[in-house]
């Protein structure tokens, strides 16, 4: 009987706890509001900054911050536009630009995205710092983080359900929710390395990176060279970025086949 309950309510949880990915409509499960995963993500990010050095580089780290917001201004100005502001719940952007000489790029589920220094030999400009930005927007807006706990908030409890972890409370008041993040992102004492998310999230994020950059007016079809001469020799490659994202021939084919799509959100009729 307890085994059986034990089923049915997990169950009743996964059909009370689906939702959709914004752009793509993409069916997905998540447990945890918007709010418990901003907290834990601004938790995560204080700590980080603890140890991080801010770049001193004013000129870049600027760049950094103006491209951010203005891609921030377009996606917003989008969204709120058909009525589905509602996915800007707990995004609280910001955008860092960090002493590191690592290829590397991250962002929070909160919104909090950090530029490191090694990366601007390959995105020093403008239209390229877009195309990372973009890409780490993606995984925020479509609240990777919060399936990505949610999928191992599930595996954890299938056998014995504990749903004070699905509870929508903040930062340290659920161990078990602050276990689970800890787990899904990991931060180094110097350097700031988000676990990897699968292929699945990743080459999501790349497509709705594509749709915010057009929105913000970038020139989406650089994409495709950027990742080509992001990925070099793949097999010496030590970079970082490569490390946690995939770079290969299918990432860059499915993002070549996404350009006409993307190309549709362009604002400005001489993009098209």
């Amino acid at each position: 009987m307890k085994k059986n309950a034990a089923l049915s309510l997990l169950l009743l949880i996964v059909l009370n706890s689906c939702g959709t990915t914004a752009f793509t409509g993409r069916k997905q499960l998540m447990v945890f509001s918007d709010e418990s995963i901003s907290a834990l993500s601004d938790e995560s990010y204080a700590e980080f900054l603890k140890t991080a050095v801010i770049s001193g580089d004013k000129q870049h780290s600027d760049m950094v911050r103006s491209v951010g917001e203005k891609m921030v201004t377009a996606l917003t100005s989008y969204l709120s536009g058909i009525g589905q502001q509602d996915y800007l719940g707990g995004l609280g952007w910001e955008f860092q630009l960090v002493k590191d000489p690592s290829v590397n790029a991250f962002c929070l589920p909160n919104g909090k995205i950090v530029f490191f220094e090694g990366l601007l030999q390959f995105a020093g400009n403008p239209n390229h710092m877009a195309i990372v930005i973009g890409h780490e927007m993606g995984h925020a807006i479509a609240r990777h983080g919060n399936e990505r706990m949610s999928q191992q908030a599930l595996l954890q409890t299938a056998g014995q359900i504990a749903t004070q972890v699905f509870g929508q409370t903040k930062y340290g008041q659920n161990a078990q929710a602050a276990e689970l993040f800890a787990q899904a992102f990991a931060f180094g004492t110097n350097v700031g390395v988000v676990l990897p998310f699968s292929r699945k999230h990743e080459y999501e994020a790349d497509r709705i990176g594509l749709y915010i950059m057009a929105l913000a007016g970038y020139d989406i079809y650089q994409t495709p060279l950027f990742w080509e001469k992001m990925m070099g020799d793949k097999k010496s490659s030590s970079f970082d970025f490569l490390n946690t994202h995939p770079a290969d021939i299918k990432r860059i084919a499915a993002i070549s086949e996404s350009l006409d799509e993307a190309a549709k959100y362009y604002r400005d009729p001489e993009f098209k």
